[in-house]
């Protein structure tokens, strides 16, 4: 793989880690927000070899810092593309990622050439009809951090329907070490996100319409409902968006089916550049 250049970025409030390798038309990955930018090993791996690939650690993830104060996670998105010097870029984002590429995409269109999101989650929109998820959602009031790390698994790895041994182990393990280096922090995203982020009025789910971006939808058959059900919401909202359903798959479906994943990315990049 072409060498790795890290930078640390500073913003208020925080020290953002980042990493980019590769040369060409620039791709941003956005992690999900029970792990950090190691979700993207493979394909940040992979596209290197014929994009500029560019990752971080959002505020209060993996290396990067959180104090207190006001932000918002699109405003650190622009901070770290400004710093690297991109202007522009497609966006691969999962879960938590993917609102952030929402309020990028609404305050900054001319920069996001295209979307593919995995799991798409946006801010408020939790799961909580099922008992795993119910179960996160408790521990996540008393930050009970043994709590958080099993029920995290349990409702996004595993999902409603599988046991654990129906799960691939490594994938499992991969998910289980970021969200355990997550939750054991002392100060990370999710003891801040409540007193300190700042998120848009109207929401991006108020504005789908304006975002007029080719856009790819990549959800697991076996996360959670609520992940459906607004996976279809942008789906009817976004004017250019498309769906695909990877079977077999938890809500960070390209640990469990990276290749399948890695080929729908490379399609929706190399169709973005030819709608150019």
């Amino acid at each position: 793989m072409t060498n790795i250049t890290s930078h640390t970025i500073d913003v208020p409030h925080a020290h953002l880690y980042a990493e980019q390798a590769g040369e060409g038309d620039t791709v941003t990955m956005l992690h999900g927000f029970l792990v950090d930018r190691r979700q993207w090993d493979h394909e940040f791996a992979a596209l290197a070899a014929t994009h500029r690939v560019l990752r971080y650690d959002a505020r209060g993830f993996g290396r990067s810092s959180i104090e207190p104060g006001s932000y918002a996670h699109h405003d650190d998105l622009a901070a770290v593309l400004d710093a690297c010097g991109v202007q522009r870029t497609a966006l691969l984002a999962c879960s938590g990622g993917a609102a952030t590429a929402l309020d990028f995409a609404l305050a900054h269109p001319q920069r996001v050439s295209s979307l593919v999101f995995v799991g798409a989650g946006y801010w408020g929109r939790f799961a909580d009809s099922t008992p795993a998820a119910r179960a996160f959602l408790q521990a996540l009031g008393t930050f009970d951090v043994n709590g958080l790390i099993d029920s995290s698994l349990r409702a996004f790895t595993d999902g409603p329907r599988r046991a654990v041994n129906e799960v691939d182990p490594s994938a499992r393990r991969h998910t289980e070490a970021m969200t355990t280096a997550l939750f054991k922090r002392e100060m990370s995203y999710w003891t801040r996100a409540a007193q300190d982020q700042r998120t848009p009025a109207p929401s991006a789910l108020e504005r789908l319409h304006e975002i007029d971006i080719p856009t790819v939808l990549i959800v697991g058959s076996e996360d959670q409902i609520e992940v459906h059900q607004l996976a279809k919401e942008l789906l009817q909202g976004l004017p250019q968006a498309r769906m695909y359903v990877v079977h077999g798959a938890g809500h960070h479906a390209n640990l469990e089916a990276p290749a399948q994943v890695l080929g729908i990315v490379r399609e929706a990049l190399s169709t973005a550049m030819l709608a150019d």
